[in-house]
């Protein structure tokens, strides 16, 4: 027990853990209000601190601790057959992320992250939006590449997010649908990294410590949601995506 409580004060001493702290708090408000947006803030940073295969899976842990109650919620207003495929798909993808995680070298990893996000923000700015009923092949294809990319650095939600963006549906069901996806993803993603061996003891310790601080801030963006209208909700989103593609560049 003492020598896990001198880890958690190791970690609490570590260079940059302040910022860290910093960058839970204001992350935690956002995942909270638009129901994803932590990994994209978060692991650029958290990459720079610690290094990309401790600030995967501490994000990992940490997020789901504090979003739980946004997964319940999320299970009574989601539209499950979207939900199903869209995860058996990044279910069978993870090993794949997660081998990318673990042998890329963690300076190309963490430019990949970046570019990756570029390219996403790219797409966002052509315009284009998927419309009409998806095909199995798509939701399968979208499902993998978000399992995959999850399971590499952490971003789980981007291709889908674009996905449920793209469609029809209102803010309160993209909200809803992305926080069931993501709260059985983190589930599935946890597993993979205890399995190989990523959930050590200083991803633990440093759990503790922000676990709390990200959990307050994600209540407080949850209730902020309630007074979000369909095109502040989608506007922000976006642009929360564009800033994080420029600042994760250059960080």
């Amino acid at each position: 027990m003492n020598d896990f409580v001198d880890l958690m004060a190791a970690e609490a001493a570590r260079p940059g853990f302040a910022w860290v702290a910093l960058a839970m708090l204001v992350t935690g408000v956002v995942r909270g209000l638009v129901g994803f947006g932590a990994a994209m803030i978060l692991v650029p940073i958290l990459a720079v601190v610690m290094g990309p295969t401790m600030a995967v899976p501490l994000l990992t842990v940490i997020d789901g601790l504090a979003t739980l109650p946004l997964f319940v919620a999320a299970t009574r207003q989601c539209r499950w057959r979207e939900i199903v495929p869209l995860t058996i798909a990044a279910v069978a993808a993870l090993p794949a992320g997660i081998a990318t995680l673990v042998y890329i070298e963690p300076e190309t990893l963490r430019l990949g992250i970046s570019v990756t996000i570029l390219l996403l923000v790219a797409v966002i700015a052509s315009g284009w939006r998927y419309h009409g009923s998806p095909s199995l092949p798509l939701t399968l294809g979208v499902g993998a590449s978000s399992g995959a990319l999850g399971g590499a650095t952490g971003m789980i939600g981007p291709p889908v997010i674009l996905f449920w963006l793209g469609g029809q549906n209102d803010a309160a069901l993209v909200r809803a649908n992305i926080n069931a996806f993501f709260g059985l993803m983190i589930v599935a993603t946890a597993i993979a990294y205890w399995i190989g061996g990523l959930l050590t003891q200083e991803v633990l310790a440093a759990s503790l410590l922000l676990a709390p601080i990200y959990g307050v801030a994600v209540w407080a963006g949850a209730r902020g949601f309630r007074h979000t209208s369909d095109v502040l909700y989608r506007r922000f989103a976006f642009a929360l995506i564009t800033m994080i593609a420029f600042s994760s560049l250059f960080l």
